[in-house]
């Protein structure tokens, strides 16, 4: 589940100490095969977030890669703030009036000439070699999207592996490649086992071949979430590829209490049950691997991709979680109508770059 534009704001603190850590090698442009170094666009989506902004972009310009640009897409906030973050980065900025992630990133690729488009959250902060790792995924003329890895921006030692938690972003260690050939691709594509938005890279073709983001569904919308989940879903089931790359690193705020890691849980289950509804409303033929997908939550079988505690933790009482998907049809609905009500708009918005 992606954590984007519209979540609430953290307090900003400096990356680890040891950036990334010395656990994990870092790859230099000089490391990748046969220097294979495609034009890249970074797209930072952002709303009223300037001081997380700032650290991003800081970050960001400390990658390691030759051909890259940087863009700043501002989600509708309500000052000029971000505007002079990027400008003092010497970034582009735009502006995407209408609220909603989806319809920022999608403005994003509109601004882009790059070959490669990758996505960045704006409170998280990049390792150095995050944009190598995904390019070099791309050699391969199938692979479409490519994910990283999400670890926690200045976990304490007690957070080690909260992230595996539900409610968290670890996909674990393990290269994983999806196709239509493998038989869980949908599973995998649609319920978090690839990777999330906060993450992830795409060719630029692939916005001829997929309609882009789906503006119905993520951050700013009734069903605020899901829409990276479903890009994947399309791409595969077009016949292409999807890579999660768990050396692509990024680091990201994580819930800082139980309580809090427990709220995003019960909200993210929400989401999950209004994107499965618009997946069996929408998309006929996939019906019985949805119910089959809701037999197995029901019956509490783990999801193999997450990456997993040692021992079984449950945050939240059954009851809870049953509870909190009630409302995730009706955030369905709402989305639809609230689309509806934005096209029948007399004075449409677009977006503008300065």
């Amino acid at each position: 589940m992606c954590l984007g534009t519209g979540t609430p704001s953290v307090p900003v603190s400096a990356p680890p100490e040891s950036f990334p850590p010395r656990d994990m090698q870092t790859l230099s442009v000089s490391d990748v095969p046969d220097k294979f170094t495609p034009r890249c666009s970074v797209v930072i989506c952002t709303r009223d977030r300037p001081a997380e902004l700032d650290r991003c972009l800081e970050a960001v310009q400390h990658l390691d890669y030759p051909r890259f640009d940087v863009l700043v897409v501002d989600n509708a906030s309500r000052d000029a703030r971000p505007r002079e973050v990027a400008a003092r980065r010497g970034f582009r900025y735009v502006v995407e009036p209408v609220v909603g992630l989806s319809r920022a990133r999608n403005s994003g690729a509109r601004h882009s000439n790059a070959d490669i488009v990758a996505f960045l959250d704006d409170d998280s902060v990049p390792a150095s070699d995050w944009l190598a790792r995904l390019v070099v995924e791309f050699k391969d003329p199938q692979v479409m999207a490519v994910t990283g890895r999400i670890l926690p921006l200045n976990a304490a030692p007690s957070q080690e592996r909260a992230p595996s938690l539900p409610g968290g972003l670890d996909l674990g260690e393990e290269r994983r490649a999806v196709d239509a050939q493998n038989p869980d691709w949908f599973r995998l594509a649609n319920f978090g086992g690839i990777g999330n938005g906060g993450n992830m890279a795409y060719r630029h073709k692939a916005f001829d071949v997929w309609p882009g983001f789906d503006e119905r569904i993520g951050h700013g919308t009734p069903l605020r979430g899901c829409e990276e989940h479903y890009a994947f879903f399309l791409l595969i089931e077009r016949g292409y590829r999807v890579i999660y790359a768990p050396q692509a690193v990024v680091y990201h705020p994580f819930p800082g209490t139980l309580e809090d890691l427990r709220s995003r849980h019960l909200r993210n289950l929400g989401i999950s049950c209004g994107y499965m509804t618009l997946l069996f409303l929408e998309h006929r033929r996939h019906r019985g691997a949805i119910l089959r997908y809701v037999a197995q939550w029901l019956k509490g079988d783990s999801r193999t991709w997450r990456w997993q505690l040692s021992e079984n933790r449950r945050i939240t009482p059954r009851w809870r979680e049953l509870l909190a998907c009630v409302p995730g049809p009706v955030f369905y609905f709402r989305a639809l109508l609230q689309r509806g009500l934005r096209r029948n708009s007399d004075h449409p918005k677009s977006s503008s770059e300065t």
